[in-house]
């Protein structure tokens, strides 16, 4: 008997949520392609392409596909990062599940492919700052984000869009953007208001053991995490002063 409701969790609804109506969507890092037939039931996307390096999930991800009775709209396919994806054959890229720096070296390899796609929907499981910083340098805009805390986690989404060969944005709170995200920052997200506290938190309690040790290796451990408390600081400025719009 042939499937028809799928239930996704709310760090995976955040993605879906970001996708065009009417794109087509190659998932890379697919797992169980749960996202894929989420889209394709629900009629967001006609068409979508679940990618992963891995044979086990793919194998998976078939055995869903047919599940829901979906051979016909959803494919999958072998591909390490990018690779496999050809130039201009889905509208929407997504990413998730996977580390910050691993995401951005997927970007930075197929970056042609990645400028070419109308919208990536990117959820980095650590180094936001560097995803949205890669964004930012090599043409993209953030249009959209989203925080959800889900058994305790804290989980992101970007959606960023091409914008030309140049840099999309450029002001002075650009460090604290790029760490905690303009648009939620701006919007006063009451998600990303906990993770500050919480990071607060854990940084001061961070600094007393550096300063109790107070041993020569710790001078770095320790510059990082005053700058990051600094950051913390500047971010929560947005939810007690009235802010203006940046342009």
């Amino acid at each position: 008997m042939i499937r028809d409701n799928i239930k996704l969790s709310d760090r995976l609804m955040m993605s879906v949520n970001m996708v065009t109506n009417g794109y087509s969507v190659a998932d890379v890092g697919c797992d169980h392609a749960h996202t894929c037939i989420y889209l394709v039931k629900k009629g967001i996307a006609p068409r979508c392409v679940a990618m992963d390096v891995r044979k086990g999930p793919l194998s998976h991800a078939d055995a869903n596909i047919r599940l829901y009775g979906l051979e016909g709209c959803i494919t999958t396919r072998l591909s390490d990062g990018l690779d496999n994806l050809a130039e201009c054959e889905t509208d929407a890229v997504i990413i998730s599940g996977i580390g910050g720096t691993l995401m951005v070296q997927i970007l930075e390899k197929g970056l042609n492919k990645a400028a070419a796609a109308k919208e990536l929907i990117l959820q980095p499981q650590s180094d936001i700052g560097m995803v949205r910083r890669f964004l930012r340098e090599n043409g993209f805009v953030i249009v959209s984000e989203a925080m959800v805390k889900e058994t305790g986690k804290f989980y992101n989404a970007i959606k960023g869009v091409p914008c030309g060969n140049k840099v999309c944005e450029k002001n002075a709170d650009e460090e604290v953007f790029d760490e905690f995200g303009r648009l939620l920052l701006e919007g006063k997200d009451p998600v990303l208001s906990e993770f500050l506290q919480v990071m607060q938190q854990k940084t001061e309690r961070v600094l007393g053991r550096i300063k109790e040790e107070g041993s020569e290796e710790s001078v770095e451990k320790k510059a990082f995490f005053e700058n990051y408390g600094r950051l913390i600081e500047k971010a929560k400025l947005f939810y007690t002063v009235k802010t203006e719009k940046i342009k």
